[in-house]
């Protein structure tokens, strides 16, 4: 053939004159796409990651070149296949197929956040996604880190734990709020999730700082806002590596600079989770754009909802990296001299300028935490 074609597993050449050279498909017949190595009978060989099948090539770079009639060196060959595979249709497919997975469990994940302590059958959710209750449960693991169950006993917990620390609620009041059958199955829960007990973990985290200290208290709006749909990226621990978040910021950018008509939209992050509650590597983060009309997601971008209701919002004005002030004074001033409670253990920040517009002194953020009046 006058054009060189790849095997579109390996990247290798396929050598269409030696037929045993070549792969065989379901009925046996000659695949006119994968080499031997790759596929028999309409099956791959070897279920492996891309970076393995560059791998061991690599480690049998003469092999290659003997097939091939090439004479690269090892260091040469990586970088040829490292660059050839995700053109290649099997590693292609695998890429399409994982985004469309992680839409998938992106949207259970928002069901769930959405009927936290309603009845939730594993098997509903994975025929929400089209997916067999085997495949959901494989698929969701491999996209969080846990298992469907322990995904929404760790979630249903934290927030119990967030009541406990926000509210002046007992816990027979809270107990009213959630899906446990009685306190006993409550506070066993409870204990084996956080290693203490309910009312030891109260006294251990709830704010003791009540004191009012003149001057420091920041000015707040309270208002009602309406649900608001952002278009984001998750994050989670990718903030704590410098380069890979402005990398993350760079993709939102160039998404909203070609996809969108964003007039005057603003850039958001959104934290859904208590750090102080919830261990660092499990926090929800996501940044992303208010979106004022409907678009439809591509790659990891996916539309998140902020729910609407109650919030106090703070304005901050100066560098981010004064945020976290603002935060201490909010939690440990503010909500325990306030008439109300932070409602749930979200946050989210709307980014009014940028420092692509203006100086770090003029920056301006509004915090918005949502409320609930105390009882």
């Amino acid at each position: 053939m006058s054009e060189i074609q790849y095997c579109q597993s390996c990247g290798m050449p396929l050598r269409f004159d030696v037929e045993a050279y070549l792969g065989t498909n379901a009925d046996h017949s000659p695949s006119n796409e994968y080499c031997y190595y790759c596929l028999k009978d309409g099956r791959y060989t070897v279920d492996i990651p891309m970076k393995e099948m560059v791998n061991i090539w690599v480690k049998f770079t003469g092999k290659y070149n003997e097939y091939s009639d090439t004479g690269y060196t090892p260091k040469e060959l990586n970088t040829l296949l490292n660059k050839r595979l995700p053109t290649l249709k099997r590693w292609r497919q695998k890429e399409e197929t994982k985004h469309i997975h992680y839409y998938a469990i992106d949207r259970i994940k928002t069901h769930i956040d959405q009927n936290l302590f309603r009845d939730i059958d594993s098997r509903q959710l994975a025929a929400m996604v089209n997916l067999s209750f085997f495949h959901f449960r494989r698929v969701f693991k491999d996209i969080t880190g846990e298992n469907i169950g322990v995904y929404i006993q760790r979630l249903r917990l934290e927030y119990i734990a967030h009541l406990l620390i926000a509210t002046g609620q007992s816990i027979k009041e809270i107990l009213s709020q959630t899906n446990y059958q009685t306190k006993s199955s409550l506070s066993k829960a409870f204990r084996m999730h956080f290693g203490v007990s309910m009312s030891s973990y109260r006294k251990k985290y709830q704010s003791t700082n009540h004191a009012l200290i003149p001057g420091i208290l920041p000015e707040v709006l309270v208002k009602r806002i309406n649900t608001m749909q952002i278009l984001s990226i998750e994050v989670n621990e990718t903030f704590r590596n410098e380069y890979a978040y402005k990398t993350i910021w760079k993709q939102l950018i160039h998404y909203r600079d070609h996809h969108l008509q964003y007039g005057n939209c603003h850039f958001v992050s959104i934290s859904q989770d208590n750090p102080i509650i919830t261990p660092v590597k499990q926090c929800r983060f996501y940044i992303g754009i208010i979106l004022n009309e409907y678009t439809k997601p591509q790659d990891k971008l996916s539309v998140r909802e902020i729910p609407g209701g109650m919030y106090a919002v703070f304005r901050h004005k100066g560098d981010y990296t004064q945020l976290p002030e603002l935060y201490k004074t909010i939690y440990e001033q503010w909500l325990p001299q306030s008439l109300y409670f932070q409602k749930y253990p979200l946050s989210f920040e709307i980014y009014l300028n940028t420092p692509q517009e203006t100086s770090k002194d003029n920056l301006l953020t509004d915090i918005y935490i949502p409320i609930n009046k105390q009882n």
